[in-house]
């Protein structure tokens, strides 16, 4: 009863399962052997297991950042499993500092968002004061204060505003309290989904269009 088993197991294993059943041969194979119907339940269990395991799993596809282009212009792109769309675009309405460059702001905005993104602190976006400095930032949650720096704001003394211009939604306020004043937070899934009203200007801000293998123009 027990050897026309083992033959049957190793018949149906092609030669990528020879290793496993060497290695299992003096930890399973004999007490397979010597053993009951338990040890052989046992041994088939492991041996799938351990085939499972051997074969190549697919790519996980997940978000990215980096820095492209949106007319030419340089701008923090995100890619989903869905598509790509531009975070920040890099135009003159987003840097008011002509001594920044445009490339390097963001290459180096894009890495931020990426580190963020895969500790897990990129919940929403807001604004605060770090370092003395007023910037856009990650939060954990709405009215919590900043985790991450993500880039300074300048140019104005409405952060509500500049956040809604530079990610280009508009984003109603919670209460009666004025827009000019009342702290902006951003939830990065809604914006991802398109769930805020689209400002106009460059970039779409609807959700990722389904990539399609062509060349892009440039």
């Amino acid at each position: 009863m027990k050897r026309p088993l083992l033959t049957a197991v190793i018949r149906r294993n092609k030669v990528g399962a020879i290793a496993p059943l060497q290695t299992l041969t003096t930890q399973v194979l004999i007490p397979v052997i010597r053993g009951s119907q338990v040890g052989a339940i046992a041994l088939l269990q492991t041996l799938s297991a351990t085939l499972t395991l051997a074969q190549p799993q697919p790519p996980v596809e997940t978000t990215r950042f980096f820095c492209g282009t949106v007319e030419e212009i340089p701008a923090t792109m995100v890619r989903t499993p869905n598509g790509e769309m531009p975070m920040v675009i890099w135009d003159k309405n987003a840097i008011k500092d002509p001594e920044i460059n445009a490339q390097q702001q963001c290459e180096e905005v894009s890495t931020r968002f990426q580190t963020y993104y895969d500790t897990g602190t990129l919940n929403y976006i807001t604004s605060g004061i770090m370092n003395g400095q007023l910037v856009a930032c990650v939060a954990p949650g709405e009215n919590e204060p900043c985790s991450g720096m993500l880039f300074p704001l300048s140019g104005g003394s409405n952060p509500r505003g500049m956040l809604q211009r530079m990610f280009r939604i508009r984003v109603a306020s919670a209460g009666p309290i004025a827009e000019t004043t009342e702290r902006l937070y951003i939830s990065f899934d809604k914006y991802l989904n398109g769930e805020y009203p689209q400002l106009p200007g460059l970039g779409s801000r609807t959700p990722p269009v389904p990539r399609r293998d062509v060349p892009q123009s440039r």
